[in-house]
């Protein structure tokens, strides 16, 4: 196990240094200074007013841009988790509850960097469908110019790692099943502003390896493919300070182990409801 660990961090190096020297040359023109990670962030320039009254009028209208600088977002969630396909009533799912944080930043040059993190507590359903899941991506982002009636689009390419542990007690009882997933992703988010309301929608496509390790069964590795979709709403209670709600949903078609007693490769999805508060964003 130890060696497979070895070998999951060094690929997440080598992809990372391998896009930034791949892309460097492409975006240097267009955008000046895009793939200096940290250099650009001038917060000199951003006032910061958390309780300034919001803005209403629609989003390219009298000169009024998207905010740029830093953003923060947090949410809770209540999400319906599938079952393995040993499990009974695999066709069902189980409910549980997470936290999920995005924070990252804007350049007024519109190009900037997305960090997401996820974490699942559950399902605890101990011998039904029982376990937990984590994920973390980093995602080189840029804002492309207004479209008609007001929407914007902020394509978006990088890396996720994702753990999820099934904790299912079988008969006999083994030890559980863990699944470390490094992905690359394709993915946008496009948003439009209306009064105190903004809508928006994010999409992420993903695939790459899953190293699955079974304790003291032998272990193996799957190929993974996925994506993500969000679609929601938020309110601007100041100007830069909004609450939201949005349907969440994630899926895995291919490639995760379920069951620690055979080299299995299961789809498995998660889908249900977000709702938390957003600054600056």
């Amino acid at each position: 196990m130890l060696s497979y660990r070895k070998t999951l961090w060094s690929l997440v190096i080598a992809v990372n240094l391998a896009v930034a020297s791949s892309v460097q040359a492409q975006y240097e023109t267009d955008f000046p200074g895009a793939m200096q990670p940290f250099s650009d962030v001038n917060l000199e320039n951003y006032d910061f007013q958390w309780f300034a009254p919001p803005i209403t009028e629609q989003y390219g209208q009298d000169t009024i841009d998207p905010n740029t600088g830093i953003f923060f977002e947090y949410h809770r969630l209540f999400l319906n988790v599938s079952r393995a396909d040993s499990a009974p009533g695999h066709w069902d799912g189980d409910a549980t509850y997470g936290n999920r944080l995005d924070f990252g930043y804007m350049t007024d040059d519109n190009y900037g960097w997305l960090c997401s993190g996820w974490r699942l507590d559950g399902p605890a359903w101990a011998d039904v469908n029982a376990g937990d899941f984590n994920s973390f991506e980093v995602n080189r982002t840029w804002r492309l110019d207004q479209f008609h009636h007001g929407f914007w689009f902020e394509p978006m390419i990088g890396l996720r790692y994702a753990q999820f542990n099934d904790k299912t007690v079988r008969n006999p009882q083994p030890l559980f099943i863990q699944n470390n997933m490094l992905l690359g992703q394709l993915g946008g988010r496009i948003f439009s502003h209306r009064g105190q309301w903004t809508l928006y929608s994010s999409v992420r496509g993903f695939g790459g390896q899953n190293w699955v390790f079974r304790g003291d069964v032998e272990d193996y590795s799957n190929g993974v493919v996925g994506g993500e979709f969000s679609l929601g709403c938020a309110y601007h209670i100041t100007r830069e300070i909004s609450i939201d709600v949005a349907w969440q949903h994630m899926y895995f078609g291919t490639g995760i182990g379920r069951d620690p007693n055979f080299q299995s490769s299961e789809d498995m999805t998660f889908s249900g409801v977000a709702f938390g508060f957003t600054l600056n964003r």
